[in-house]
This record gives C-alpha cells, sequence and structure tokens, in this order.
C-alpha cells in the first residue's frame, strides 16, 4: 500500500482523510500548511500528495511548483473548490497527477488513488526493467534474465575466445541468430565479416553458387565470376541458419568445408581457402534426421562440436517483460510517442505461451503500438489469440467456483474483478473503463462505491 500526504487547512476534513484511509491500510501524514509539508514530505517516504490550493502560508500551487524538481517520482494531486477549477488547470499544467473539486467524495478520492497508485508502479516497474535492459545490452548485447539465458550467456562468453564450430538448437523465433551475432561479437573475429545465410530461403538449385561462389560460364547467365558467402567470410563468421534444409549431395561439400576450410567454386577446378568460424543453427532435431539418413552424420559431429540449446519464450517467462521494454523503447523512439504498458497487461502477455516466440511477441507488441488509441497500450491493441488467451485465464483462474457462497456472492465476486481488471487496463481513468465495460460512468463510480468503499 501507498503512504500519503494531505496538506490542507482544514482540520477537521484531515482528522476524517485520515482515519478513513487508515482503515484501507494506507500509510497516512497530514499537515495543515506549507512549513508542515515542507517538512513531512522531506523526512517521511511519501508517495502520493494531495495539496489545498488555499493555505494559511502559501498556496499549493506554490508548492507544487517547488517540490516536482525535487520530487519527481512523487505523484502529486490538486484539490480545489468549484470556483477554482481554472487554477487547477495550471496545476496540471505545471506538472499534477489530476485534481478533485471540493466538497470531494471519498470513493473519487479512492479511484484517484488507486489510479495513481497504478501509475506509480508501471512507472517504477519501467525503471527497473530499463536498468535490466542496460545492463544486459551492455555486457552481452542481448537482453534476457532468466536462469537459462544466464546459462546461456556463460556459454557464450567460454566459447567465443574460440574457433569450435558451434550448433545452436531451438524453436523458430527464439533468438538463434542473435546468440550467432553475440559469439562474433565477443570473438577475435569482431572486425571481420559476419555474414548469415538463410539455407531454407534460398532454392536448394541456387543455395551452392549462393554459398561458394560460381565461374563466368558455370551455368546459362553466369556472364561474370562471383564469389560466395564463405570468401566474403574469409576472416570472420559464417551463420548457416536452418542447417537441416540442406540436401544431402551439398551436405557432402559443406563436410569439406567443415574440415578442411576448402571448397571449390561452382564451374571451377581450383580450390580455395578460407579462414572462417561456422556456427549452424536449426529448429530440427538433425539427430534423428542422422538415424533417418537425412543427415549425414559426420556432417552433424563437425558442426556439433559445442552445442547450445535456446528455450522458448514459455519456458523463460521472466525474460518476456525484460524484451517488451526492448522493443517498446525501439518503438517509442521510432513513432516519438512514450509508450506504456500497465502492470495488468504486463502479467497478461507473460502468461501467454507464445507459440511463435520472441518473433511472434515483437509482431504483435508492434501491432499493438500501430493500433494504440494513445500512449497506453491496451489488450485490444493485440492479436486476437492473445485476447482470447486472457478470457481463458479469466475463466479458468480469476473466477474459481466457491461451493460455500451462494450464486449472488459469487456473481458480485465476478464483477468486481471485472471492474478492477477494467480500471487496471485504463490505468485508472474511470471514463474509459466504463466505456469498455458498457457502462455509464455514474453506474461504473455507484459500483466502485460498493465493492471498494466501506
Amino acid at each position: 500500500m501507498k503512504s500519503i500526504l494531505f496538506v490542507d487547512d482544514e482540520i477537521k476534513l484531515l482528522k476524517i482523510l485520515s482515519a478513513f484511509f487508515r482503515k484501507k491500510g494506507y500509510t497516512i501524514y497530514i499537515a495543515a500548511n506549507g512549513e508542515e509539508a515542507r517538512k513531512t514530505i522531506k523526512e517521511k517516504e511519501i508517495d502520493i500528495v494531495f495539496l489545498d490550493l488555499k493555505l494559511p502560508d502559501t498556496t499549493g500551487l506554490k508548492l507544487l511548483e517547488e517540490f516536482i524538481p525535487l520530487y519527481p517520482h512523487k505523484i502529486f494531486i490538486i484539490m480545489t473548490a468549484y470556483s477554482e477549477v481554472e487554477s487547477a488547470v495550471t496545476a496540471m499544467k505545471a506538472g499534477a497527477f489530476d485534481y478533485l473539486a471540493k466538497p470531494v467524495k471519498m470513493n473519487e478520492i479512492q479511484v484517484v488513488i488507486e489510479k495513481a497508485s497504478t501509475w506509480l508502479g508501471m512507472k517504477q516497474e519501467n525503471i527497473h526493467l530499463k536498468e535490466k535492459l542496460k545492463e544486459f545490452e551492455s555486457q552481452n548485447g542481448i537482453i534476457g534474465v532468466s536462469l537459462a539465458m544466464k546459462q546461456i550467456f556463460e556459454m557464450v562468453e567460454r566459447v567465443a575466445a574460440t574457433d569450435a564450430t558451434l550448433l545452436l538448437h531451438g524453436e523458430s523465433g527464439t533468438g538463434k541468430s542473435m546468440i550467432a551475432r553475440m559469439v562474433h561479437k565477443l570473438s577475435n573475429r569482431n572486425g571481420e565479416p559476419f555474414i548469415a545465410v538463410n539455407c531454407a530461403a534460398i532454392p536448394e538449385q541456387l543455395l551452392e553458387s549462393e554459398l561458394f561462389g560460381f565461374e563466368k560460364g558455370a551455368f546459362t547467365g553466369a556472364n561474370v565470376s562471383r564469389e560466395g558467402k564463405f570468401e566474403a567470410a574469409n576472416g570472420g563468421t559464417i551463420f548457416l541458419d536452418e542447417i537441416g534444409e540442406v540436401s544431402l549431395p551439398l551436405q557432402s561439400k559443406l563436410l569439406q568445408v567443415v574440415q578442411e576450410k576448402s571448397f571449390m567454386r561452382l564451374g571451377s577446378n581450383k580450390t580455395k581457402q578460407v579462414d572462417v568460424r561456422i556456427i549452424s543453427a536449426t529448429n530440427r532435431d538433425l539427430k534423428k534426421m542422422v538415424q533417418e539418413g537425412a543427415f549425414r552424420e559426420d556432417l552433424y559431429y563437425r558442426l556439433n562440436i559445442v552445442d547450445i540449446y535456446i528455450p522458448s519464450l514459455k519456458d523463460r517467462k521472466d525474460d518476456i517483460p525484460i524484451f517488451i521494454e526492448g522493443f517498446l523503447r525501439r518503438y517509442r523512439k521510432k513513432y516519438n510517442k512514450n509508450f506504456q504498458v500497465s502492470p495488468q497487461l504486463m502479467n497478461n502477455l507473460s502468461n501467454y505461451c507464445w507459440p511463435g516466440n520472441v518473433r511472434e511477441l515483437e509482431n504483435a507488441l508492434e501491432r499493438a503500438v500501430v493500433l494504440c488509441r494513445g500512449e497506453n497500450l491496451s489488450l485490444e491493441d493485440f492479436p486476437r489469440e492473445i485476447q482470447k488467451n486472457k478470457q481463458t485465464t479469466l475463466n479458468n483462474e480469476q473466477f474459481p467456483t466457491d461451493p460455500n457462497k451462494s450464486l449472488p456472492q459469487q456473481l458480485e465476486e465476478i464483477e468486481r474483478q471485472i471492474i478492477l481488471t477494467a480500471l487496471e487496463e485504463n490505468h485508472g481513468n474511470a471514463a474509459e473503463a466504463a466505456r469498455k465495460l458498457g457502462v455509464s460512468r455514474q453506474r461504473l463510480l455507484y459500483k466502485l462505491n460498493k465493492y471498494f468503499v466501506q
């Protein structure tokens, strides 16, 4: 629960506010003038500050202008009489989070506190994620905080300085190409080329010439000689993605270049030597393919000197918030908007299985920022399957049946959870939550008073 400071010259009001919100579990401080407010905010850990515009020794607006530069991580809310709404607008422009017109009702203050608490939690989480993201990007050039990823980082650091061939395996979209680039970046070859080849994306009849190059006249249309990817990667690293898609005839030629670092261009009898490190990747079970005769056993063992398995995203959920923050940083810069994800939405995204792994997550986030009406992403901005997953979660987890409660009691609990979720997803904005729920704002406030104000 957050700590709150109420600053007002009405002592009776301060006592009522203090008693009411202490019962709710909040830590409450009060101040009757500007001097007391300065002393309290300096000495105590306070999250939210309510400032009355009129005080005996100063004004709430002056305190606001004084406090905001000193305490940028606190939230300030102005309380004002109806006749002073214009001053409240000025306060909002100066940095106030919200304002309330007196006389205020407890349920209205409660809603504003919940909205402010959600915003504070989201801001603190974003700061934490940015710190983690910066740390891992600076250390590894890749993002991930799960135990599995830390073990992969350790393995990469151990093998990067060697010339051992690496085989990366895992589902599509798990980040195998990022690991390959990371190995190259940490190796003593980092000043030389890194050449990536997607073996599945190039037709079989063209893959040989793409890898090894060709001489003029080697085939119809070969009007000039051209070097292949292995020559282009000389001194550096070549990354053969989807290696399991290479045909058996071409596998024998790959074996020669892996073993002897030599090959012949298509249409040539001259052997060329290259100094390259070979990293391969696949989403297929190469060992099973060897047993079935679809992949050469000798090539498999040559490529698999060191193997690294990258687990799917559903098996390393701790990485999901880090990836989300990393992608959002890119989109904030691209679209010049401060896109945010609420804690509730982050929880929903972390509980989705992501069958397409990191690639699917990136695509879903890009869709969301494109469809987002403002800067706060909503579950509605994401693909249908992610929204359906949320509904399944609601049905299976949030609303379990309780045989000890009557049907009306259970229905009220479900309604309470739906309202709470709508408020969290809309960052405490009651009007927006009411619109999403299909009820009037007055009806929603009535329900809030019923379920959340005792």
